[in-house]
């Protein structure tokens, strides 16, 4: 399905600029131009996975072909493990997002099922990239792994590639801080609660998001307001308090958010509350986004409330003067408009 036709339509990109279809099912798919094609999970769509995309989309651009992301549902970690505790760093509709801003015309969204994960790293090569999305070039990354037993590899992909007549472009690892860029390390990152460092390597802010509901009243009493967020995410970064911007109405705010248990009230179950700096309107119910920025301190629990009240004035002051990065997605932006202009008819 090409490009303008009837699908799932994904939103347009940052500033409208490019525009993308989801099919589900790469047998759903169809297109009489050629297809340049990359394959992976794509999860946290980080500067490697941009990397592949890039290529993916110039390629399209240069050849007059459509540019297609096969990406899959579940994760086949989910698929394979399904007891094993895995953290996706982006859900589908953020990941299908990030991915559209890049300039892909379709992303096709395979179901990671039985038979998928059983076919043989020829089949799977032969039935889906060769048969139903038809590539003419395939582009994945150093490490990419594919078939059952994820006993394919990119070698074998340059082999198979020559016998069914697409070309099978290997890009290297990236590296940053001496460490290649990869979902996992960006997992573990965030788990530790650096998340500077995950920024760097996402090239935006990790964000978690969710409407506003009721919690215990407590900030208010405190003279430190805080909205609590009903959060959907698999990824929580590790708890303690951080320097966040919220995003409520299209605006961003400065604000100072804390991701724990509220030890000092005895609490138990995991949250998420944001203090707002000089905002006082009322967002119950609303959803919003929050983006982290900067790590303050660890939770920790207080011999007094006055204590408590104390300690939260500082982070709000440090929250207040701290000079964060500048946040780069204006510059990615940049960079996929121009992948994205001049899309094939």
């Amino acid at each position: 399905m090409p490009p303008g036709e009837e699908g799932e339509g994904q939103g347009a990109s940052l500033h409208g600029v490019a525009r993308m279809i989801v099919v589900r099912g790469s047998s759903e798919f169809s297109s009489e131009k050629d297809v340049s094609l990359t394959v992976g999970n794509f999860d946290g769509v980080h500067l490697g996975h941009r990397e592949l995309l890039r290529r993916t989309v110039s390629r399209g651009r240069d050849a007059g072909a459509v540019a297609v992301a096969l990406t899959f549902s579940p994760h086949p970690v989910r698929f394979f493990s399904p007891g094993a505790r895995f953290y996706e760093i982006t859900a589908e509709p953020e990941k299908a997002d990030l991915i559209a801003r890049t300039g892909i015309d379709v992303l096709v969204v395979e179901s990671f099922d039985g038979d998928v994960g059983r076919m043989w790293p020829d089949e799977f090569a032969r039935q889906i990239l060769s048969r139903r999305l038809r590539a003419r070039w395939v582009t994945v990354g150093y490490d990419f792994t594919f078939g059952r037993n994820r006993t394919g590899s990119p070698a074998m992909l340059l082999e198979v590639g020559r016998e069914l007549g697409f070309e099978v472009d290997v890009v290297p690892p990236l590296v940053r801080g001496g460490l290649i860029v990869s979902s996992t390390r960006i997992r573990d990152l965030l788990l530790a609660g650096r998340v500077r460092e995950a920024e760097e390597l996402l090239c935006r802010p990790y964000r978690m998001s969710g409407p506003v509901v009721t919690g215990a009243g407590r900030g208010k009493n405190l003279g430190f307001p805080t909205a609590n967020i009903r959060f959907s995410q698999d990824l929580v970064p590790l708890p303690g308090v951080y320097v966040v911007e919220t995003e409520i109405r299209g605006r961003l705010h400065r604000a100072v958010a804390s991701v724990g248990f509220n030890p000092t009230f005895g609490e138990n179950s995991l949250g998420l509350e944001v203090h707002v700096m000089d905002f006082d309107r009322d967002i119950y119910g609303e959803e919003i986004s929050v983006f982290f920025r900067d790590r303050i301190r660890d939770e920790r629990k207080f011999k007094s409330v006055r204590d408590l009240v104390r300690q939260i004035g500082k982070d709000v002051q440090y929250a207040r003067e701290a000079k964060l990065p500048v946040r780069r997605e204006a510059d990615v932006a940049k960079r996929d408009s121009a992948a994205a202009s001049g899309s094939p008819a």
